[in-house]
């Protein structure tokens, strides 16, 4: 009985704290309001006003959307094309150092002791199954930033077309 029961917590245990991390939860091609149910800011966005040629991006934070995750001090980017979800990206600034690679080790795959090294540089590809999954750390000027990139193979193009709208509000 008692095996029943430490068994039963521990699935409760995990279960409760991968719901509680909604980030990874909201399908890369769903739509806009399919993705409205998890990221409420979202609500704001009108596909009307873009079209079908331009990509929007959203940005808030990441804490908000994974409660009691290493994401304290990363962005969350939320990429809409065509009013479906084109990407999903972490992005953090050196100063706050490995925060999207712990993330993405204990959320998706480890990216390896090499890549969490704080001068490393360069692109991890963690893809699963038909998802495009990219760490990587980027050097710009002095400092590194680190992004973790969702998407897939339909809409990888999208996030970096030249037609991207930062709406902010």
């Amino acid at each position: 009985m008692k095996r029943i029961l430490a068994k039963t917590l521990i699935f409760l245990f995990f279960s409760s704290y991968s719901i509680a991390c909604s980030i990874l939860q909201v399908p890369i091609g769903s739509t806009v309001d399919t993705a409205k149910d998890t990221f409420d800011f979202l609500d704001i966005h009108n596909s009307e006003a873009y079209g079908k040629d331009v990509s929007v991006l959203y940005r808030n934070f990441a804490i908000d959307y994974c409660e009691g995750s290493p994401l304290e001090n990363v962005d969350l980017e939320v990429i809409i094309h065509d009013s479906r979800i084109a990407s999903i990206n972490l992005f953090s600034d050196s100063e706050f150092k490995n925060e999207v690679y712990n993330f993405t080790k204990n959320f998706i795959s480890d990216p390896g002791e090499e890549a969490k090294n704080e001068n490393w540089t360069g692109l991890k590809d963690l893809s699963i199954g038909g998802l495009n999954v990219y760490y990587s750390k980027t050097k710009l000027g002095e400092e590194i930033f680190e992004i973790l990139e969702i998407t897939n193979e339909e809409m990888i193009n999208y996030p970096a077309d030249e037609k991207l709208i930062e709406v902010i509000g």
